[in-house]
């Protein structure tokens, strides 16, 4: 079944591109020949500028959850440099897959042009950071607020949905209270195996609305994948809403320890913490004890400016330097007015508890890279953990100046496409063939290709009505009848000089079984 969310991908993308629409893939049939061990694809390809794109393959045998399987055996209309065009075809050679009718084949077409990752960022507004901070901030936690956390849950839940991601739970259970992990998935379109995530914990301590913590990384994280979601890029991308947080990472050390699959890498993890406080008061920024000793050239540029609460913390650990390294080129090439301090803690950050004190600090265990973008908490804001972190007292332009950096980062690691996609599942498939036995009698069609009128042979099924259809390649019916055969052989006669050279579909149907067969009308 062709993807309804690839068209919604590509009419969002051509929007929020503008300057060059990406190329547009149509899959109008694809043959399966078992015996021979191949798939032939037929596929259309058009581009309003006329760009030649490269080509690739790919396809899925887990219903199209994962497009991993060993595609490399290829030929055909497939590479680099495939000009726009009809009826371009991919032959697939597939080895030792028993079940190819329940494949399903995806063609992506890149051409080149690299999406605006500014035209991305530029989508951030103060204006609707603000509508989502309103709706977010509520008490939610999971014995004094049960009914808010599961709202924010279900918030998290639709949008995933409705930016047309993968959506799943991970169960997650404290203290006899469940409180499911939401994971939203966007699919990357050449390393899909390599992802990048976003994340947020949603819950909220005992008896405050949690306006900074952490409702503020929540709709940084929703905000991020409304956005992203309208473009195509080679890495994948997962949007996380963390359960227990407060309660000492639960929810972040469970998705650690079973949530991620075995094919899958974790490249790099973008965990927000409170990233809304801000302040331009002298003294309004205060330190942990033994920062000068760890970072003495970050503490010698805020005690410079006052010890101003005006600055973005990025806390990596040593591990993590190159993806600390590209958040902050992100931020200077496309939020160059978000002023950002980066700390690199040295292991897992064991000898600074206080950088630990997040999500990230899971993945650090496990060695996988990853931030905590955060205002510092407590250290910069009087609020934390009280009844007082209400969205009123946040700062809209700095948390949508870090909302942009966040999601500038995010789409620099994911690395966008300008590319077009359409998939097939093969079970629509009885299979395609001059020679079929699907249905109870034998089956031939002569001449193929044919000129004025292709004879269809039907055999072994008489007082049987056999139900015709002709279809061109792009679903439209062209012509059908009812045909009786009467005797071991019976000939039936079908038109075809009327209509333009090309394949075409003759279905073939007696009660539930059907024969599918090509028919190649040259005049």
């Amino acid at each position: 079944m062709r993807s309804i969310h690839s068209l919604v991908l590509f009419l969002s993308a051509m929007l929020a591109i503008g300057q060059n629409a990406a190329p547009v893939v149509t899959i109008t049939l694809a043959e399966v020949d078992a015996g021979a061990g191949t798939v032939l694809v037929h596929y259309d390809l058009t581009d309003n500028e006329g760009d030649a794109s490269n080509v690739r393959l790919e396809a899925s045998l887990d219903g199209g959850a994962t497009f991993l399987a060993d595609v490399s055996q290829v030929s055909g209309d497939v590479g680099v440099a495939i000009a726009p065009g009809t009826d371009k075809t991919i032959t697939w050679s597939f080895d030792a897959i028993p079940n190819i009718y329940e494949a399903t084949v995806r063609v992506i077409a890149d051409d080149g042009n690299t999406p605006d990752i500014q035209a991305m960022v530029d989508q951030v507004t103060e204006a609707r950071m603000s509508e989502l901070i309103t709706n977010i901030a509520i008490p939610r936690h999971h014995s004094t607020a049960l009914a808010g956390i599961n709202a924010i849950g279900d918030t998290l839940q639709n949008a995933f949905t409705n930016a047309g991601l993968e959506m799943t739970e991970q169960s997650v259970t404290y203290a006899g209270g469940t409180v499911p992990n939401v994971i939203g998935r966007q699919t990357g379109l050449e390393n899909e195996d390599n992802t990048y995530i976003v994340d947020a914990h949603y819950d909220a301590v005992s008896n405050t609305m949690g306006a900074d913590d952490n409702a503020s990384g929540v709709v940084a994280t929703l905000e991020v994948a409304r956005i992203l979601s309208q473009y195509n890029f080679k890495n994948s991308l997962r949007y996380i809403g963390f359960s227990f947080e407060e309660q000492g990472l639960v929810g972040s050390g469970q998705y650690v320890q079973s949530g991620i699959p075995a094919w899958e890498t974790i490249a790099g993890v973008l965990n927000m913490e409170m990233i809304g406080y801000y302040s331009e008061e002298p003294d309004s920024q205060s330190l942990p004890a033994g920062f000068e000793l760890l970072f003495p050239a970050a503490v010698a540029d805020i005690e410079a400016d006052g010890y101003r609460g005006n600055f973005l913390t990025v806390v990596g650990n040593s591990a993590s330097d190159p993806l600390n390294a590209s958040f902050v080129n992100a931020v200077d090439s496309y939020v160059p007015d978000l002023r950002r301090v980066p700390l690199s803690v040295p292991g897992n950050g064991q000898i600074a508890p206080d950088l630990r004190r997040s999500d990230h600090a899971r993945f650090w265990d496990a060695g996988i890279p990853a931030l905590m973008l955060t205002d510092a908490s407590e250290f910069r804001n009087p609020n934390y953990h009280t009844p007082n972190d209400v969205p009123a007292t946040l700062d809209i332009p700095f948390l949508t100046r870090s909302t942009k950096a966040v999601l500038a980062a995010a789409a620099v690691l994911a690395e966008p496409l300008n590319a077009g996609v359409d998939t097939y599942d093969l079970n629509q498939l009885v299979g395609l063939s001059e020679h079929r036995h699907a249905l109870p009698c034998k089956v031939e069609v002569d001449p193929n290709p044919a000129n004025d009128m292709v004879r269809i042979v039907l055999g072994g099924c008489t007082g049987e009505r056999v139900t015709s259809r002709l279809f061109d390649l792009r679903g439209n019916r062209i012509a059908g009848r009812d045909l009786y055969p009467t005797g071991d052989r019976s000939t039936f006669e079908l038109p075809v000089k009327d209509l333009p050279n090309g394949t075409y579909v003759l279905v073939l149907e007696v009660g539930e079984s059907s024969t599918t067969l090509k028919v190649e009308v040259a005049h």
